[in-house]
């Protein structure tokens, strides 16, 4: 027996250290690599040659990948041949400028593929898969954080778009790094000195988000107008002035508010720089000297105008027929928004030919639709239950009304989709929590007729 416990104790090290955050993460970046690399080789071979080009680029679910594909090499050419100082000079998205580097070190030898941008994909995606972790670790428990971040990692439309040359990874995982700041800001106590380091941070992960992907600035916006009172509430509740936290939060708005009118997002050529509501008025913010909600009406329109010009002629479109002019206008049509934001595409879009999706793509969403409405459940039951928690609810606040202006905005439901990962991300979280709730409670009923069971 005393053998048997020695083998065992001498085993128990090596579990640990497979079953630790890092080794998990390293399973997952060799999953990741594994996984671009079976995409490649897919479209080197032209197995899907109408679905992925021989270069890995998905030219149905990411068609924007080979303008930026494109882009990034024109930048390592340029930082080869012209140096550092014509690479900054350069006009390019800032995701694009991110690509340029590892095309640069390894396009040579690899060919400038999505073999070539792995190195940057797999870190966004252990970044991300890091983030939902922390998060659900941070508003929940260790549990409900390992089911969130496996049920992402595994999550198939995602790593097919974690592996494209596109701004989407490096976006989420700035948006989840301000939500974790945001959940930081709620649940621990802060130094001044630990607050300024924090506004620090939370400042670079906006000024990134802001290069790439301004044109949902206002989530941001949202985010800190969600945290602010919530963290007012937390202050009074506690009779206590939390200097370090509200410090650090006084650095996100002031970001918030000055980094748009003072740094232009660039896009590809000929597209013009998003713009914010929420600004000051500066060269690259020319409206924003008008009234805000004035501003950020017209915003609305332009941007469902535009979804409208960019799938004119789709089977996959929302509503298209439905313009939103005015306040009463997207009063009236936000419950319809709220729908399509959670709901859409919905069932009978899943099998209808329609769009550039093909069987398989269409099939995939089903598959992942309903695997959300599922989550859905125990969501709404985590909810509930965690009521008295103010980051579940900042967490589910920022997921909801985001998906309501998606809904209001984005009449594609390809296009939303895509926008929705960061989202369905945070309320996977929370639904991590639900399952574990209702698993707990089953557990709990079984026992109770197990012991009625006993006594009689």
């Amino acid at each position: 027996m005393r053998l048997q416990n020695s083998g065992l104790i001498g085993r128990m090290p090596h579990f640990r250290l497979r079953s630790s955050p890092l080794g998990l993460l390293l399973i997952a970046g060799a999953f990741h690599v594994l996984f671009a690399l079976a995409v490649f080789l897919v479209g080197h071979f032209e197995l899907l040659p109408n679905t992925i080009d021989t270069h890995g680029i998905g030219i149905t679910f990411s068609i924007d990948g080979l303008s930026y594909r494109g882009q990034a090499i024109d930048l390592a050419e340029t930082l080869r041949n012209s140096g550092i100082s014509a690479w900054f000079a350069a006009p390019s998205p800032f995701h694009c400028r991110l690509y340029s580097l590892p095309f640069a070190m390894t396009g040579s030898f690899l060919g400038y593929n999505i073999l070539a941008a792995e190195p940057l994909n797999m870190l966004y995606y252990l970044g991300i898969l890091s983030l939902v972790y922390l998060l659900g670790k941070e508003i929940f428990n260790p549990r409900a954080a390992l089911i969130a971040a496996s049920i992402v990692a595994l999550w198939p439309s995602l790593l097919l778009h974690s592996v494209q040359l596109i701004r989407d990874p490096l976006s989420i995982f700035c948006l989840l790094g301000l939500l974790f700041v945001a959940t930081l800001l709620l649940g621990r106590d802060f130094s001044w000195k630990h607050g300024i380091a924090i506004g620090i941070c939370g400042v670079l992960l906006t000024g990134t988000f802001w290069l790439a992907r301004a044109n949902m600035w206002n989530v941001v916006i949202v985010m800190l107008a969600i945290t602010l009172p919530l963290l007012a509430i937390r202050m009074v509740r506690e009779r206590r002035f939390l200097i370090g936290n509200l410090l650090a939060l006084v650095f996100l708005i002031v970001a918030a508010v000055f980094i748009p009118s003072r740094i232009e997002s660039t896009t590809l050529p000929g597209i013009a720089p998003a713009t914010s509501a929420f600004t000051l008025s500066s060269a690259s913010q020319p409206d924003s000297t008008t009234d805000m909600w004035s501003h950020l009406i017209r915003q609305i329109t332009r941007r469902r105008s535009g979804f409208k010009r960019s799938y004119l002629v789709n089977g996959s479109n929302i509503d298209a027929q439905v313009s939103l002019n005015n306040a009463t206008d997207i009063l009236k049509y936000l419950p319809r928004a709220t729908v399509i934001g959670l709901f859409a595409p919905f069932p009978n879009m899943w099998l209808h030919k329609a769009g550039q999706a093909g069987t398989a793509a269409r099939i995939l969403s089903g598959f992942e639709m309903s695997l959300m409405y599922l989550l859905y459940v125990p969501m709404a039951v985590c909810v509930w239950q965690k009521r008295r928690r103010q980051r579940m609810w900042l967490t589910f606040l920022v997921a909801l009304t985001s998906l309501m202006a998606l809904g209001l905005v984005v009449v594609n439901a390809g296009a939303l989709y895509r926008l929705r990962y960061a989202f369905w991300i945070m309320l996977i979280i929370i639904a991590a929590e639900g399952l574990l709730n209702l698993k707990s409670g089953l557990t709990n009923r079984k026992a109770q007729e197990l012991r009625k069971k006993v006594v009689s």
